[in-house]
Order: C-alpha cells, then structure tokens, then sequence
C-alpha cells in the first residue's frame, strides 16, 4: 500500500508496488486454502440440558476439538437465544494439534418458554495470522425453560432432612389429638399430659406419649394472579414468575405430605384449573401448565375467581393466594370476594414487599428532597402493613414477603397450617 502511495510521485515503484500486491494477494490465498483443508479436522459441540430452569445460572459446556497435524487459533461464537442477547466471543483459544478443549458458559434464563439454540460459528486461523476461515457447524437445538426445577429439587431435600431448619425452613412435628397415630416416644418437658399413654407407661419404666403424623389428604390449591400488579419486576424476573417457582415447590412439598394438591390462574377470568389430586403425575401437570402461563396487562377478576371455586370446590380446602396489593383501595375493592371466599375455605393470602420502598424508608433523609422521598416510602411502606392488618381483622391468613424469601416463607406457613391442623 505504501509502495502504491509512493508510486504517485516516483513512477518507477509502480511495477514494484503491483508485484508486491500480487505476491500479498498469492499468500492470502494460500493461507485460505491451508485453512480450508485444516478446519475440515475442526470439530465443536454444545451439551445444554433440553430443560432448563428459570432464574437459575446454569451451565452449557461447549468442546472443540483440533485433529490436524498443527496448532490453530479458534474463536468460537455461539447462537444462543435471542432472550439472552449475548452477541460477544464463547471462547478465543489457541488448540494445539490433535487435542481438545474444553469450558462452561454460565446463563440464566428469565423467561419461561422455547429457546431455541443456533449453529455454532468457529473462526479458525494460525498463530497471529491475518487470514481466519469461518466454519459454521450444525448445532440447532431446542430447550424449554420450566419453572424451577432446580428450587424445587433443593427444598425438597431441605425440607425432609435433619438440617432443614439451616435454610429457615421450620419442620413442625406436633403431638394433638388427631387420629393419624404414628408411634410412641419418650416424654419430654413440656408435651402435653393429654398426650401421655398410661397403658403404655404402666409397662415401662419411664412415661411414655402418643406421637401423630400431620392431618393428611387435605386439598391444597395454588392460585396465581396474573393481573397486571403481578408484572413488578424484582431481581430479573416478575412477580408472577417469582410465585410460579414458590407454587411448583409448594406443589411437591404438599404431595410428600399425602395432601391433594390443585392450581388454579386467573386475570380477567380463571384460565387455568386442575382440581386437586394426589396422583403420581400430579406434579408434571402443575409443571406444564405454569410452563405456559403468561401475565395479562388487565384488572383481576376476583369476582370470577370466587364464583368458579365456589362451582367447582365442594369440600373446604386450604387456599394460597399469589397476588399483590399496592394500597388499600385496591384490597378493597376485592375484599368482599376474599371475605366470601375465606367463609368457605382457609384462604392464605401472599403478598409481596416493594423492596425499592423497603429500601429508601431504611435510608437516612439529609436533603429536602430525600427527606420528601423518604416520607413516601414511609406511607407506602405502613400502606402494605395497614392491608395485612385489615386482611387479618377478617379472619384471613397473610403473608407480606420479599420476593426472594417467597418460598421459605410460604413453606413455613403451610407447615405451620398441618401443625396446628388449621381448617
């Protein structure tokens, strides 16, 4: 190029400059066709679970492997689904001739649905070459993102292990007067005396009590709000989506305690219901169907949601309610159907903390306009307790959580509920 530019005022480098171009363009090819012949000894795979769980980092390992007799420079670059929106780089290395490289790409879905994995796309070139050959190689593949599995699979061993209680979660172990024995223990200080078994006593040598299991078979329903308070986003996903994963844990916990379980999504109308069963399956069904629930931008009916339980549950049934009210105008406009709705059944009512209000009450107000700030976060912060307190004037279980505690929280309450044999 220089050779070229000088040519300009020095003709005679011009024969000089076209041979050297030549001489650069003969090379390049070269190098193409050396490139060519070797990327047909690259080869590079993806391994990705085909479900995934969302709001989980999870793995995708990705393996290239080098079988020519030299030493390449690979820039590998993935596909991935546009939900990511990650367009840089998997891994740029250089692979030393017949042998492979392998390494993890952390991502963290936080959407529920298809995606869909592209092609992988691998520049290959030499050490500090100018020329890389692009090789596209099939890689196509489809993944589904559920709700948590990976949560659920988590408490469901905190749950029934000795160390549960490590995690927050409170395993209630109760000695009443139901009629589900389980067997008969030593006394310990402060058990009820109702509870002691005197036959039992007479032929040992210390008292001894009747333990019982928790009430089973109770129906256990899950219903999730899909209006639009649900959409608050919190930690990348949306309210909704932070109970779908609460609700598929809960789902299993109930169903290790031999309780019916059934799910139930609404917004305008109710557009989900399965009744509640115990079934093997049971669990699956849940899975797929909050698999495919999406938030609506649109009042929730309430008064649909009573009347379609008030058809279709006979018997009384424990009910947990996923949704959100930001003031007390909002509680009121429903609580007529929630007071109906607990008439007929043990409603538990979740809702969630505004972590940004949390956040700013706790703050220190210097200047006129934090101090302004703080004060409406004061407001809204004793707004949310004022609707807890009004639920529960009424006789209405609630939860007011953080959206990160959601499902210790709502675990301990239903435990709490088989404890002490609420109906």
């Amino acid at each position: 190029m220089l050779l070229m530019l000088a040519s300009f005022l020095l003709p005679f480098l011009l024969n000089p400059a076209l041979f050297a171009s030549l001489m650069f363009f003969v090379w390049i090819l070269r190098e193409v066709i050396v490139l060519a012949g070797h990327s047909k000894k690259v080869t590079a795979e993806r391994k990705v679970s085909e479900q995934l769980s969302l709001g989980h980092t999870q793995n995708v390992n990705y393996h290239i492997k080098n079988q020519s007799q030299k030493g390449l420079t690979i820039e590998l670059y993935d596909e991935l689904p546009h939900q990511f929106q990650y367009r840089k780089p998997m891994r740029t290395a250089a692979v030393e001739a017949e042998s492979a490289i392998a390494f993890d790409h952390a991502l963290k879905p936080l959407e529920r649905g298809e995606y869909l994995f592209g092609d992988l796309i691998a520049y290959i070139g030499f050490k500090n070459s100018l020329v890389y050959y692009k090789k596209v190689i099939p890689a196509r593949k489809f993944s589904r993102v559920f709700p948590s599995v990976i949560q659920l699979k988590k408490y469901a061993i905190g749950i029934f292990s000795m160390t549960a209680s490590m995690a927050g979660i409170r395993k209630v172990r109760s000695i009443g007067d139901s009629d589900e024995f389980e067997h008969i223990r030593p006394y310990h200080q402060g058990d009820s005396i109702k509870s002691i078994n005197w036959k039992a006593t007479s032929r040992s040598t210390e008292l001894v009590v009747n333990q019982y299991e928790d009430s089973k078979s109770q129906s256990v329903y899950f219903v999730i709000d899909k209006g639009r308070s649900m959409e608050m986003p919190f930690e990348g996903l949306s309210l909704q989506d932070h109970s779908i994963n609460a609700a598929l844990v809960l789902s299993n916990t109930a169903l290790n305690k031999y309780d019916k379980v059934g799910l139930i999504t609404f917004s305008k109308q109710v557009d989900s219901f399965l009744p509640a069963n115990d079934q093997r399956h049971q669990l699956e069904r849940i899975l797929n169907i909050l698999y495919n629930q999406e938030t609506e931008f649109s009042e929730s009916g309430y008064e649909e949601l009573y009347y379609s339980v008030r058809k279709k549950v006979s018997s009384r049934s424990i009910f947990f309610l996923f949704t959100n009210f930001e003031t007390m105008s909002d509680l009121e406009r429903n609580l007529e159907y929630l007071k109906l709705l607990s008439r007929r059944h043990l409603l538990v009512v979740v809702l969630f903390k505004n972590m940004e209000v949390d956040q700013l009450s706790r703050e220190e107000g210097k200047k006129v306009e934090q101090i302004f700030m703080q004060n409406i976060a004061f407001s809204l912060y004793f707004e949310k307790r004022k609707i807890v307190n009004k639920l529960k004037t009424y006789g209405i279980q609630a939860i007011l959580t953080a959206p990160q505690q959601l499902t210790v929280n709502t675990i301990n309450k239903y435990l709490e509920i088989k404890s002490k044999r609420m109906r």
